[in-house]
């Protein structure tokens, strides 16, 4: 009977040493040699802080505080902050983080700790090792609110442009990829390919432009900051921020290459008004892109003069060989026949005023358009009324202010800036200066890969290499449950240290716990049977 007693005991012993795992093993009597608060949300100039943190779920400890004090430049306690308060330029903010164990955890007096992947300070572990305060210090910096990037536009048979990007607040970089030359890189989307600066643009072509931008010093990308690309909302790839800079891949796809012509999306047209008497005006309108002219759209010379046509009715018009004059009391439809000149385009959505009113407009396949409107004639004894100034890119004039004229008053002529301020020195105009991308010529080192078909969608990105830094030891009240030593530890960082202890290690230390356990009932068993 006590043999097989014995044999049963030696195999309920043996099946609890094999169901113990050996995370649970090694929770019991795990000595933490490290930690490592993940996430923070870091001091942004104008914002409040934000009292939480989080560790990884596996973590066997949990945050059960977090305060913020501010420090100036010179590391000298200004306060404690509160929920109200705000992160100012050009402060020192100290975050404080207590950590408590999990089970049977504790933590070593020789822990070493990281915050947002940031080498940390400590106080000694408190309660029996079961609790520990960890700090370390961010300078406030600045959100970038709006990232705004002017792109050359893909152009059938031109080669893409890899101009760099350089503003107070960031940049472009290749952060390691190497299919970039200045942070940026092209793709065919049909192909995918990443083109170079040898790879024209082909007219089946769909394209994706794609960004890798980095924060400078003192500035940093949020979840809040806006990204456009030629004044469309760009597509996030990757937002990565760490504790001394911030990364972000933006990228605009769907862009089908064009034919490098400047699109025309409004005009503003001006004729001499109908007036009791006066014969028609057929002079040229020479504009900006375009024109008028005749032998377009089937305009008959004895309809059109200079591409301007003056009609009574819809089928009746004065004819520009006649002396007839326009009569009081009548109204006149001026049509005006437009072609765009070499290197520019009509916009299918185009839009029209002639006299600074209304005008309809009618397209054509030829890319010519045909604009009209109808004007009441003015009395002979009118006078005009000169307007303020008007302008466009090129010229300024005056117009009479009459409801019924808008007539020129004043010819147009073209802007001057003698004295370089970029305003016109007679109208005021601000003249916009042509900006010309840069093109900018690969060095060696920035030179892209050869163009191969690829899988990858994006670039390959290198995490930037966190650089261990001394962090000033604030003066602080600590509290009541903490031991402070006289100058708090700077330590290296090691979050996976421990990790990957052997499994065995727990087991074995398992097996003599629950031996130990088993025997004690062994005995009691034995003992209760005799």
């Amino acid at each position: 009977m006590k043999k097989c007693l014995t044999i049963l005991l030696t195999a309920i012993l043996l099946a609890t040493i094999c169901i113990v795992p050996a995370s649970a093993a090694k929770e019991m009597f795990t000595t933490l040699s490290s930690v490592s608060v993940e996430s923070i949300t870091l001091p942004i100039v104008g914002q409040k802080p934000t009292f939480s943190a989080t560790v990884l779920s596996s973590a066997n400890y949990t945050v059960s505080k977090v305060t913020w004090s501010e420090y100036n430049e010179d590391f000298e306690h200004i306060k404690d902050m509160t929920s109200t308060d705000t992160f100012r330029e050009g402060y020192q903010y100290f975050i404080f983080i207590t950590l408590e164990s999990k089970g049977s955890c504790t933590f070593s007096s020789n822990l070493t700790q990281t915050i947002f992947s940031k080498t940390a300070n400590k106080y000694p572990p408190t309660n029996d090792n079961k609790k520990v305060q960890i700090y370390t210090n961010f300078a406030a910096k600045k959100a970038i609110n709006k990232v705004d990037l002017n792109v050359v536009k893909p152009v059938i048979g031109k080669t893409p442009t890899f101009a760099k990007v350089d503003t107070t607040e960031y940049c472009s970089v290749n952060s390691g990829a190497s299919n970039m030359t200045n942070g940026v890189f092209w793709k065919n989307e049909k192909t995918n390919i990443n083109l170079t600066i040898s790879n024209p643009f082909k007219a089946d072509g769909v394209y994706t432009v794609y960004y890798m931008l980095s924060s400078k010093d003192g500035y940093t990308f949020t979840n809040n900051t806006k990204f456009t690309i030629n004044g469309q909302n760009a597509k996030v790839d990757a937002l990565i921020v760490y504790y001394d800079s911030s990364n972000v891949g933006i990228y605009l796809d769907g862009l089908v290459p064009g034919d490098g012509k400047k699109e025309i999306g409004t005009l503003d047209l001006s004729v001499t008004a109908p007036k009791d008497g006066d014969k028609p005006d057929y002079t040229k309108i020479d504009g900006t892109g375009y024109y008028s002219d005749n032998g377009i759209n089937g305009s008959s010379t004895k309809i059109y003069k200079n591409g301007i046509a003056w009609y009574k009715s819809a089928s009746s018009y004065i004819s520009p060989g006649t002396t007839e004059t326009f009569k009081a009391d009548n109204s006149y439809t001026v049509k005006i026949s437009l072609s765009p000149k070499d290197g520019y385009k009509f916009t299918k959505s185009l839009t029209a005023k002639i006299n600074g009113k209304t005008a309809t407009v009618e397209t054509f396949d030829d890319g010519s358009v045909t604009v009209s409107l109808t004007l009441t004639t003015l009395k002979k004894e009118h006078n005009h009324t000169n307007s303020d100034w008007k302008n466009d890119k090129e010229n300024h004039w005056k117009v009479c202010t009459d409801k019924n004229c808008g007539t020129i008053t004043v010819a147009k002529e073209v802007h001057k800036d003698a004295n370089k301020d970029n305003k016109c020195d007679t109208c005021g105009y601000a003249i916009e200066k042509e900006e010309t991308p840069t093109t900018s010529t690969p060095n060696t080192n920035d030179t892209p890969t050869t163009s191969t078909p690829s899988t990858d969608t994006t670039p390959s990105v290198s995490t930037p290499t966190t650089s261990e830094s001394q962090t000033s030891t604030p003066e602080v009240e600590q509290p009541q449950d903490t031991e402070v030593e006289d100058t708090p530890q700077d330590v290296a960082t090691d979050d996976n240290q421990d990790e990957e202890s052997s499994a065995w290690i727990w087991i074995v230390a398992a097996a003599v716990v629950v031996l130990g356990g088993c025997a004690t009932v062994a005995i009691v068993l034995i003992k209760k049977k005799k």
